[in-house]
């Protein structure tokens, strides 16, 4: 025999290759494990920026106003960068200050005889806005154009960060199938026997049932990746919610309660006029029945920058 050669053996009628099952499973497998090494570091590599951004901001403490902004509601689960939640958070950080109040009917206003020590740019401005046009309300703040430099400033807090994981799941169930499908394949063509006992290694069909647990054993392998729309880096939501509780701890629910609600929804009597609303979409329904604002003015230009398309995304627990 011949140094390097695969030795042939005849057996059954046809022939076999000694070994060759192993190899061509190995093969496969190993081809399957590469798919995979090359999607972490293709993570890795689109996620430097990000992942030297999470270590600093941790490392010097989340701002209420910026956690705010990734996580986009008071509750779990709320989908991240949404700007009217920051909103709600400044205002109602202000008014735990003592600079401004906010009445029954939702309207803010900077409290007479108060100047404001507001060092933080976002409320600043905030407190500036509130003098300038005597008051308003956070849906104003968030939809009418008198308050677009309010906008503009509360815009630059929000964390450079994709808001979804990416495709990669996807893509390792896709190389799942592939290995499968292939190794089932190629052994059929190489004409290696089950290798399994007591069944017939002359039956095709046979042969690529038996390989289907394959398949659901790299399915569950390649699962491990999260969902295309799962929220990225679960360390920093953590700390956001922390950071967001702890610089509203001493805020009565009185306040919280009137600002969320008129940040939810358009009053009857300050209702936008219909030539400025008219080709606005119809809002949707929030999970408290009540009807939320689209913020296409002011999150459209936005809304891509981090998200990285769909060839990219984030590794749930790379932070």
């Amino acid at each position: 025999m011949v140094s390097g050669v695969i030795p042939i053996e005849r057996g059954g009628g046809f022939p076999v290759m000694s070994g060759g099952m192993a190899w061509i499973a190995a093969g496969w497998l190993i081809a399957f494990a590469g798919v995979n090494a090359a999607l972490y570091a293709a993570w890795w590599r689109r996620t430097r920026d990000e992942r030297t951004f999470l270590k600093d901001v941790l490392a010097a403490g989340v701002d209420p106003i910026q956690a705010a902004w990734w996580l986009g509601a008071s509750w779990d689960g709320a989908s991240p960068q949404q700007q009217g939640y920051a909103a709600q958070v400044a205002v109602r950080l202000l008014v735990l200050a003592g600079d401004a109040e906010v009445d029954e009917t939702g309207r803010i206003t900077v409290r007479r005889g108060r100047l404001g020590t507001q060092k933080d740019p976002v409320r600043a401005a905030l407190v500036t806005t509130l003098r300038r046009h005597e008051g308003t309300t956070v849906y104003e703040l968030l939809e009418d154009s008198r308050f677009a430099r309010f906008r503009k400033v509360l815009r630059s807090r929000r964390p450079p960060l994709r808001s979804m994981f990416g495709t990669y799941r996807t893509r390792s169930l896709t190389a799942a199938l592939v290995t499968a499908f292939g190794l089932s394949l190629h052994a059929m063509i190489a004409r290696c026997p089950v290798p399994v006992p007591g069944l017939p290694s002359r039956d095709p069909g046979m042969w690529t049932t038996v390989w289907i647990p394959l398949w659901a054993v790299l399915a569950a392998l390649a699962a491990i990746w999260p969902a295309r729309t799962a929220r990225p880096w679960p360390r920093f939501t953590r700390h956001c919610r922390a950071a967001v509780n702890r610089a509203l701890a001493g805020e009565d629910s009185i306040t919280r309660h009137r600002v969320a609600v008129v940040s939810s929804s358009t009053p009857s009597d300050r209702r936008t006029p219909p030539r400025t609303t008219s080709s606005r979409p119809a809002d949707s329904p929030s999970r408290s029945g009540r009807t939320t604002p689209r913020h296409d003015l002011d999150d459209t230009a936005d809304s891509d920058t981090h998200d990285g398309g769909s060839d990219s995304g984030d590794f749930g627990g790379g932070d």
